[in-house]
This record gives structure tokens, sequence and C-alpha cells, in this order.
């Protein structure tokens, strides 16, 4: 097989050779990119696929309407474009569906005359590959060759005698032992081509198996060619079936991805809300977790628990207001005593805003019967970069 063929703009293709041209550059191309993993040289490894299929296809129209032949470039381009770049399998998809109605556009057109018969390939043109010949080897008889009679001369030179002496009839004896051997050199000839019979019964079998596929090719050619709009239908309704198919497959595929990355990305999402603290020159502390804000200090007894709480309205009395010095004052949702005996008041994040920017501004603040001095506040709190925002 030349190679030559593949690239030649003369000469005539057959429909199953272009078929079979056409599916194994899409094959091939597909192969490559699981082979080099949507790199980008599978670009420049599908041109030269791109190119033979577009001449391929060129053979196979007749010579008024060649450049048809164009028809069967953006299938196999937009495949390797879109297993290089798409992050979809839909690009693909649709390359696939390009290149199968271009491969049945083409087939349907009228083929061109083929000056000589098509070889075994499905190729006729100028490269057509010359059967080489095999000639046969004819057995020759040992009687006939040089060797028969350098022996006779042989015996007889050396004993120089005549046909009356003894020594002629022995020479006599050696000719006709040698008058013997052919039939046991035509036994050894033989068992050449008796050797060679499984290799030909292989090839014989080949060639059956590929002329009942291109006779199967031939008849499904015959058939699209006599039912043109059936083979479309057809044709549509396949890839409408693969591609609901990818769909559907690509749809589960893609909620079983979200449903076992959705754990990791509410971890991700969730923030790590670190607390942000400021203390002040009284022994308070002020506390920023996220927008909400804190007040705590030291001093309270007791179990760990709620003291006070916005909702149920319920618990010490005097917790139930933080009041500035200037009569401003706020409601904190909880306050509650914790385990390391500090008590923490808890305030809505829309008074944060204000209440820091009180603390900052102010001379003093009352809360739970404990009145702290706000006296260098805003300087304790500009300190923290988590309050200045709110300074």
């Amino acid at each position: 097989m030349s190679l030559n063929t593949f690239f030649c703009r003369q000469g005539v293709d057959s429909s199953l050779r272009f078929l079979v041209i056409s599916g194994a550059s899409l094959f091939l191309i597909y192969l490559f990119s699981l082979l080099f993993a949507g790199h980008g040289i599978l670009l420049l490894l599908a041109l030269p696929l791109i190119a033979v299929s577009a001449l391929s296809a060129a053979r196979r129209l007749i010579a008024p309407q060649r450049l048809l032949a164009l028809t069967a470039v953006p299938g196999p381009l937009l495949l390797a474009a879109s297993l290089v770049f798409a992050e979809q399998a839909w690009p693909s998809w649709v390359a696939l569906i390009l290149s199968i109605l271009a491969v049945g556009f083409i087939i349907s057109r009228p083929q061109p005359k083929a000056a000589a018969p098509f070889d075994s390939l499905g190729y006729s043109g100028p490269l057509m590959a010359s059967a080489e010949r095999r000639t046969r080897v004819e057995p020759t008889l040992v009687g006939d060759s040089p060797a028969y009679a350098h022996a006779a001369e042989h015996v007889v030179g050396q004993h120089g005698m005549g046909a009356d002496e003894p020594g002629l009839e022995q020479a006599s004896h050696m000719a006709s032992d040698l008058d013997a051997q052919p039939y046991q050199g035509d036994s050894r000839i033989e068992k050449y081509p008796q050797d060679s019979q499984p290799q030909d019964k292989l090839s014989q079998g080949i060639n059956s198996f590929g002329a009942q596929l291109a006779k199967l090719f031939g008849n499904t050619l015959t058939a699209i060619k006599s039912h043109p709009r059936g083979a479309l239908l057809g044709f549509g309704c396949l890839s409408l079936l693969l591609g609901s198919m990818s769909w559907l497959g690509g749809g589960d595929a893609a909620e079983q991805v979200a449903a076992e990355s959705e754990p990791e990305t509410q971890i991700a999402q969730v923030p790590a809300t670190s607390i942000k603290q400021a203390a002040m020159p009284d022994g308070f502390k002020v506390q920023l977790e996220g927008k909400v804000l804190m007040l705590s200090w030291l001093g309270e007894r007791g179990e760990p628990g709620t003291i006070w709480s916005l909702a149920s309205a319920e618990g010490d009395g005097s917790c139930k207001n933080l009041t500035f010095n200037n009569g401003v004052s706020y409601r904190p949702m909880t306050v509650s005593l914790l385990a390391d005996t500090s008590t923490q008041a808890r305030f809505s994040p829309l008074d944060t805003p204000a209440i820091i920017n009180d603390i900052a501004m102010r001379g003093s603040l009352t809360l739970c019967g404990y009145e702290f001095s706000l006296k260098g506040s805003q300087a304790a709190l500009a300190k923290e970069p988590a309050f200045r925002p709110y300074l």
C-alpha cells in the first residue's frame, strides 16, 4: 500500500474507501485526545487527518463538484478544537453530527468514472500499485544437470579405461544410481509448496472476509442511495438519540460530582469566625465575631448559663439595657455567664456600628450594674484592624 494515494489529488476513491478514511480520521483524533489529554498539539496532529479526509472527498466527487469536499472539514476540525478547549461534551457531539451529515451528503453525490478498475483498497488512479507476479520454479531432472556429466567424466578420467573395462561398469553403475535420485529430489522440491499451504489458506481467508465486508458495505450504500431521505432521517434519529444519552449521562455525572463536592463547598463557604477583641483600659473587652459585637468582663460567680435573654425577656433586669453617659441605650440579645467566670453580652449586628462609635466617643457605659470608664477607648479600638472600619 502506497501512502501517496492518501495525499493524491488525482484518481478516484470508492465510497467505501472514503467512508473508512473519514471514520478512521475521527477515531484517530479522539484517540490522540486521550493520549495527549487535550493538549494543543492535538490540533497539529489533526491537520494531516483533516487533509486526508478532504482529499478523499475530492477524489470521491466528480470534477465540477470537488469544491463540495470542503464540507468534510468542519466536523473533524470542530471535534479537535472542542477536545482541546471545550469543557463540556456537547461541542464534540455537534462535531460528530456534522461529520456524519457531511459523509452522507458526499456519498449521495454521483461517483466519477474510474479510468481503471479499483484496486483492493478502493483507489483507481496513476498511483495504483502494480501487483507483483510470482514466477513458478519448475523442478529440473538431476540427469540433465552438469553434476551428472561431471561425475561421469570424473570417473572415466580417473580410471582411464575403455568401455569394456571394469571401471566403465563402475561408472555406469554410478550413473544409474544418479538416475534414481530425481525421485528423491522431486520429493524434496515438493516440500516447499506444501509448507506454504497454511499461509495461502490464511491469505485466502483474509481476502474472503474483506470481500464479504466490502459486499456488506456496498449493499448498505446501495440502500442509502436508493432511499436518501430515509437514510438522512435515520442519521438524524441516531444523532438525536446519542445526543440525548450524552446529555442525560452528563447531567447525572454533574449532579453526582456536585453532590460529592457539596460538603466540601459548604465547609469552604463557612468562614473561620475568629473573635477579634480589644482590651479597654477599665478592664473589660470589646469583641467582634464577624458582625456580632460582644462585651466581656470578669467579676461574676455561679453556674454557667444565660443571665438575660431578649427573646424571652427573662433574667436579670439590670442587663436588659446598655446605657452610655449621654443617655443612649441598646438592648443586648443575650447576657451569659461563661465557664471561665466571665460575663458576655451579645448584641444585634444591626447595632454594631453605633455601639462601637459610642464606645470610642463617649465617657462611660453601664451594663448589668457595672459602670465602665471609656477613657482611652478610641486608641484601644484603633489598635485592632477589625474595628477601624467602624471608627
